[in-house]
């Protein structure tokens, strides 16, 4: 079948928010690229289009329907994206209405039910891991066996009486280690990528996911929701030869691994960095990380491989906080792997949550002053996000307001200005004004100004992601 994979037609502002003029464009998205590669692998034709990196209206986005003849059109989306892929899709049904729509990705899967009630322009939903329920959807339409599509694990749609059916994710749908796809890189416009630039040394770098899989249970995180539980990589091989493809084929000059903790498994880590060293890969490479799951050797072994910067969900400066968000991790613990991983010369990016549930402004004030005597050269503040369908929204619930006026835009990790949840113990206003202080004091800490000269002035990043820094940092004040 002919089909194609694409972005939502989606406004920086609306996924940036205040940061979006420092925002870059897009990261490389890894998951649609990997289905894509499965599905070519088993035969289908397949294109990709980005129309937002591309400049397109919906307009221009017409035209190219028009002279195009895609059978399927999928797509993936966040809650903060799905108004805005719903629109895309509605669009999609009027200029084309015989396409078939599909949709996945982390909202699809969290309210498969909300989601098909919301609009008659998404004919089906993938739920959880994509590439099976995907290729059996889409067997299912080439063979004209629309009636089998009812027993496919994974899939969610609208019967024509308006009900709708939703079956759970088949265990079978979750792939080994070895069938993970990797991704037509020449699919996708990889030139005009501009990767988040927290994780950017050199400009360009390329995102890459090496495992799927979170076995945390943080309250705030619904990231284990679509690839479940159990931990699966790829070999250090593929990936290191997907790396060597990134910068022989397409200039990267970094690379950033967007696994939810890059670290979990030792062993795979270690033998990954001495195969990088072995066949001289020679991109440096950033990571997530957690506190509880590096050591002062197996740091070492990362820095010496080419590894110069690690984020680490520090999220709290208050045990407390810790406690109710189930981290699992400790003050103690935190502090000690954050000097560790400074004092062996890493780029340390740390990210915090401000006025969670039960805090008060003393205890956020606390964790500001905690990041600001840590002072890693890179830290980002949020205020907590309740992400429906995971703990802390339930949490929210109970110890808080939730706005019932809220719209799925409102779900936003970089814009605060009229935040979901409002935390009865500081109130609005001050939530807010909290937020901004922390930015403000943070980077004025003489620690942090003289760690990012150095960079600056040692030539040890790209100066334009300091000026795209800037920009996203003048926008929060405005």
């Amino acid at each position: 079948m002919n089909i194609l994979f694409q972005e939502p037609i989606v406004d920086k502002s609306v996924t940036y928010g205040k940061f979006s003029k420092g925002a870059g464009n897009n990261t490389f998205p890894y998951g649609i690229a990997s289905i894509a590669g499965y599905i070519i692998d088993k035969g289908h034709d397949v294109k990709y289009l980005e129309p937002n990196i591309e400049g397109m209206d919906f307009e221009a986005y017409g035209q190219y329907l028009m002279k195009n003849d895609f059978q399927i059109i999928a797509m993936s989306s966040t809650t903060l994206q799905i108004n805005q892929t719903i629109k895309t899709f509605e669009f999609i049904k009027k200029i084309k209405p015989e396409t078939i729509t599909v949709l996945g990705g982390v909202h699809a899967t969290i309210m498969p039910s909300e989601t098909l009630n919301a609009s008659k322009a998404i004919d089906y939903l993938v739920i959880g891991e994509g590439e099976v329920p995907f290729l059996k959807l889409i067997s299912c339409l080439d063979k004209n066996k629309a009636e089998e599509i009812a027993c496919i694990g994974g899939v969610a749609f609208k019967k024509i009486g308006g009900e709708a059916i939703v079956n759970s994710p088949a265990p079978e749908n979750i792939l080994r280690s070895a069938d993970l796809p990797t991704p037509p890189y020449h699919l996708f416009p990889m030139n005009k990528y501009i990767a988040q630039i927290t994780y950017t040394k050199r400009f360009p770098s390329y995102s890459i996911v090496a495992s799927r899989g979170c076995p945390f249970k943080c309250s705030f995180c619904n990231g284990s929701a679509v690839f479940g539980n159990t931990v699966r990589y790829k070999s250090p091989d593929r990936i290191i030869n997907e790396i060597l493809t990134l910068k022989n084929e397409y200039g990267a000059k970094g690379i950033i691994f967007l696994d939810s903790t890059f670290t979990i498994n030792k062993q795979w880590l270690a033998e990954f960095c001495r195969k990088y060293i072995e066949k001289k890969a020679g991109l440096p490479w950033a990571c997530n990380s957690r506190t509880d799951t590096v050591n002062e050797s197996l740091l070492r072994l990362m820095r010496s491989a080419g590894c110069w910067e690690i984020l680490y969900g520090v999220e709290s400066g208050n045990q407390k906080s810790l406690d109710i968000i189930n981290k699992g991790t400790t003050v103690r613990q935190n502090t000690n792997t954050l000097k560790l991983t400074m004092s062996l010369g890493f780029y340390t990016y740390a990210s915090y949550i401000l006025c969670l549930p039960n805090e008060t402004e003393s205890d956020a004030l606390n964790t500001i002053k905690y990041a600001v005597n840590i002072g890693t050269s890179v830290a980002m503040f949020y205020l907590p996000v309740p992400y429906p369908g995971t703990e802390l929204h339930k949490i929210c619930r109970e110890k808080g307001i939730l706005r019932e006026d809220a719209e799925w835009e409102d779900f936003n990790a970089w814009d605060f200005s009229n935040p979901v949840y409002i935390n009865p113990l500081i109130g609005k206003e001050r939530m807010q004004a909290i937020l901004k202080r922390a930015y403000n004091r943070y980077y004025i800490n003489p620690k942090v100004i003289c760690a990012n000269l150095k960079e600056i002035l040692l030539f040890r990043q790209d100066i334009k992601k300091f000026i795209y820094a800037l920009k996203g940092i003048a926008g929060l004040f405005k």
